[in-house]
This record gives structure tokens, sequence and C-alpha cells, in this order.
């Protein structure tokens, strides 16, 4: 409940309309001084972030391990209940550019400028970014006899790079920027997630919004245990190039725990319907993520 002051003039400034109680009952404004302290300024920040229409912190928990229940509920109608799909997903998609850049950039400038002998080992001789754009632009060019726009343009652009840095700096800013673009790029995905949904499953029992939304919220899943998971790696030491096959391996299974446990409980079917399904998504997801993550990849070499 809001304390500011009412104002004396009984007309709503946003409306017009004649307002005799607190709130407009035309447009539902508040009609309160519009001059603020920096006390109310500060107050109203720790009401919203507390708060946030309760509806943001009640959906975290389930996104934690069930999501599926936010795109039951949503469905059937409670709309109120929970934050909308769609405002969750972009709000950690926010939160989670804003971990990305705050704690991975952060170790990968401690990786680069240290001059270690795991930082020399990695960047010079485990040159991964520079071969695999070298790969997309040079051995398919070596297959053929004349090269392509696509192969010219690659290969000069790697060139250029490196006359002008050393690889160590080539595959920071390429890393860097593959990670500040992560968000975008999930983002990009996601339609083709809900299609692979759509192809398995009764047109008529679900539509392509019914697979929206549960893709909006396992997403929000995704980018919410991704950001937990790049937090707790840099609390504990662990840099975003080690090889900790162990912790990646935790973070997947989690993921993927959850999104077979979603997709069950969300979609109602047998075990072994939802086994044989599991399977066909996650070969037509590995294969649009193949594209996708070229696609990223060359995205990164040209803007670099």
């Amino acid at each position: 409940m809001s304390h500011g002051k009412l104002r004396e003039d009984t007309t709503c400034l946003n409306c017009g309309d004649e307002v005799t109680v607190r709130f407009c009952p035309t447009c539902g404004q508040e009609n309160t001084e519009t001059k603020k302290s920096f006390h109310y300024l500060f107050t109203h920040f720790i009401e919203d972030l507390v708060h946030y229409d309760n509806s943001f912190w009640k959906a975290i928990k389930y996104l934690l391990y069930t999501p599926a229940t936010l795109s039951i509920i949503y469905l059937n109608g409670q709309r109120k209940k929970f934050m909308a799909p769609v405002k969750l997903f972009i709000f950690i998609n926010f939160f989670a550019f804003f971990v990305f850049n705050a704690f991975v950039f952060h170790d990968v400038e401690d990786i680069v400028t240290t001059g270690t002998e795991y930082n020399d080992s990695y960047f010079n001789k485990k040159n991964v970014f520079n071969e695999q754009v070298r790969f997309i632009g040079g051995k398919r060019a070596n297959n053929n006899s004349e090269k392509t726009w696509l192969d010219i343009n690659i290969n000069d652009k790697m060139t250029k790079l490196n006359q002008k840095y050393t690889i160590r700096e080539i595959n920071k800013m390429m890393f860097n920027k593959a990670i500040s673009n992560l968000p975008k790029w999930i983002f990009f995905f996601m339609p083709f997630f809900a299609f692979g949904l759509w192809l398995t499953h009764d047109k008529k029992k679900w539509w392509f919004f019914d697979h929206g939304i549960f893709t909006f919220h396992y997403f929000s899943t995704l980018l919410l245990i991704l950001s937990f998971s790049a937090i707790i790696s840099t609390l504990v030491g662990l840099t975003p190039y080690e090889c900790n096959s162990w912790y990646e391996f935790a973070v997947f299974l989690i993921l993927q725990i959850i999104f077979y446990k979603s997709y069950r409980k969300f979609y109602q079917e047998s075990r072994i319907k939802t086994f044989l399904k599991f399977c066909f998504i996650y070969f037509f997801n590995f294969v649009m993520l193949f594209i996708i993550m070229l696609l990223a990849l060359l995205h990164t070499v040209y803007i670099l």
C-alpha cells in the first residue's frame, strides 16, 4: 500500500477524470504528489525487488526443478499466479547476460593476462576457435578447384586477424564475443526447439502456442542453471577453459533430468513414447544446433 501524499487537485494527471479517492476509478493511477524524495525512491525500489508482483520469486522455485508445472498452470488459465512466460524469460535472459559478462569475462581476462604455463599450453597449442574457423573456410576449399566467396572472406579475415593479434588474443576475443551473444543465440534457437516439439505431437491437441510456452519455461530454467553454474565455478576457482569434465557433466545431467521430467509431466505420455520422442527431439535439435553454432562462429569472426 502506497503512503504517498495525496494531491489537493482531484483531477487525474493521467486521464483527466475526477478522482475522489486515492486511485482513479477510470485508469487506476494513484493521485499522489509527483515530487518524490530519495527515501521514497529507495524504499520503492526495495519493495519492487522483494515483491516483484510476488509472482517472479514463486516462479523461480518451480523453474529450478519442474518448469512444466508453470506451463501447465499458465495453459490452464491461471495467468496471474506466476509471471508471464515471455516476461520471465526476458528477465532471466538479462540476468544471464549480466552473469556471463561479470563472471566468465573476468575469468578469461585473468587467464590471458597471467601468462601462466596453462595459459600458454591452452591458447597456443589448443587453438580451438582459430582451427574451427580455418576448417570451415579452408577444408572445403581444398576439396574444390575454386574457392567460394565465403571461403575467400573467411580466410582473408583470419589472415588479417593473425597479422594483427596473437593466437591467445584471437581466442580470447572470439570466446568473449561468443559468450556475450549466447543469450541471443539461445533466443534464436528457441523457435526451432518448439518446432521439434510440434512435429512429434498431435496438432489438434497441442497448438504451437502450447509448445512455445513450454519452451520459454524450459529455456528460462536452462539459462538460470547455466548462470548459477558460472557463478559457482568462479567461486570455487574453476576457469571457463579448464577441462572439468565432472562439473560439466553434472550440469549437463541436471539439465537433461529436468527436461525429461518436465517433458513427461507436461505431455502426459507413456515412458516408451516419451523416450522415443525424446530421442527424435535430441537428434532434431542437434542438427539445428550444429547449424546455428556454425552461423554463430561465422558471425563471431566477422564482428571481430
